[in-house]
C-alpha cells in the first residue's frame, strides 16, 4: 500500500504501467478499486494512478462535510507530490465533479480531461436519489441489499433483466471491498457533491475536454453532459449509443475505446 499526505490528509494511491500519466478519479463512496476492470485496458498505453478519495477505501476519513473544491485540491496535492503533471484526468460520476474543480482551479495540472457520466450540477431528481442513498446508508438494511438497489439507477434494463447477474454483481462489490466506506465518509462526500455547481466557471476552462456519456443514463442524463459541453470551451461531446451510468462497467470496451481515443489525439 502506498500513501502520500496531500493537503493535509493521507491518501491511498497504486500507480501500473507505462507511459504519460493519466489520472483516474472514482464517484461518490467508491474507492480504487472500482477501476479493476478498466486498468488492464490503460496500463499498456499509460502510467495510470488511482488513489481513494478522502472519506473512501484506505485513504483518511478526517470530519465532514466535505466541498468538491477541498476534493480537487487533494487530487492536485497528489499529482503535485508524485511530480506527475501535466498529467491526463478521467472522473467518473463524482469524480467528474473533482474533475471539474481541477478544470477550473488547477488547469495547469492538467493536460487532458474526460468527464464520464458527469453533470454541471444537482437537479431534484438527483438530491431525491441521494437522500435514499443516504437513509439506506443509516439505516440497518444490508451492505448487499443497498448495492441492488444502487445499481438500479447505475446500470441499464439489459443487465438488471438478469437478476442472477445483478445478485451476483453486488455480492462480488460488497465482498471483495476491503475497506466498506463508512457512513461518516459517504455522508461526508454527498454533502459537497449536491452544492457544487460549476456552470458560472466552465468557460474559463482551458484543457482540451471530452465529455463522455451513455445514451441511457437516467442518473445523469444526456442533457446534463449537453450543458456541460456547450459551457466549456471547445470541448468535444460524445454520447456512447448503448450505457447507463456506469457503462464503464457494462460496456467497459466502448468507454475505454473512446477515451484512448481522444488521449491519443494529445500524441
Amino acid at each position: 500500500m502506498a500513501t502520500i499526505n496531500a493537503n493535509g490528509i493521507q491518501l491511498h494511491y497504486e500507480i501500473e504501467g507505462e507511459g504519460p500519466p493519466l489520472l483516474l478519479i472514482s464517484g461518490l463512496g467508491g474507492h480504487s478499486g472500482v477501476w479493476a476492470t478498466v486498468k488492464p485496458l490503460l496500463t499498456p498505453h499509460y502510467k495510470v494512478i488511482t488513489f481513494d478519495n478522502r472519506g473512501t477505501g484506505q485513504s483518511d476519513v478526517p470530519p465532514g462535510p466535505y466541498t468538491i473544491d477541498q476534493m480537487g485540491d487533494d487530487a492536485a496535492a497528489l499529482i503535485e507530490g508524485l511530480g506527475l503533471g501535466p498529467v491526463h484526468v478521467v472522473g467518473w460520476s463524482l469524480g467528474g465533479s473533482v474533475l471539474q474543480s481541477l478544470l477550473i482551479r488547477h488547469g495547469r495540472l492538467l493536460r487532458r480531461a474526460v468527464l464520464l457520466s458527469a453533470f454541471p450540477s444537482y437537479t431534484a431528481v438527483q438530491d431525491g436519489w441521494l437522500d435514499c442513498l443516504l437513509s439506506l446508508k443509516r439505516s440497518d438494511v444490508s451492505p448487499i441489499a443497498q448495492a441492488i438497489i444502487g445499481m438500479a439507477w447505475g446500470f441499464t434494463p439489459r443487465f438488471l433483466f438478469d437478476h442472477d447477474f445483478v445478485e451476483a454483481a453486488a455480492r462480488v462489490g460488497v465482498e471483495q471491498d476491503p475497506t466498506p466506506v463508512t457512513t461518516e465518509g459517504f455522508e461526508a462526500q454527498a454533502h459537497g457533491l449536491r452544492r457544487y455547481d460549476s456552470r458560472v466557471d466552465l468557460p474559463t476552462v482551458a484543457t482540451p475536454t471530452l465529455v463522455l456519456i451513455g445514451a441511457e443514463d437516467t442518473l445523469t442524463p444526456p442533457a446534463q453532459s449537453v450543458e456541460m459541453a456547450a459551457l466549456i470551451p471547445g470541448a468535444k461531446l460524445q454520447i456512447l449509443p448503448r450505457g447507463g451510468h456506469g457503462m464503464v462497467l457494462e460496456y467497459t470496451q466502448d468507454t475505454v475505446g473512446a477515451i484512448l481515443a481522444f488521449l491519443g489525439d494529445a500524441a
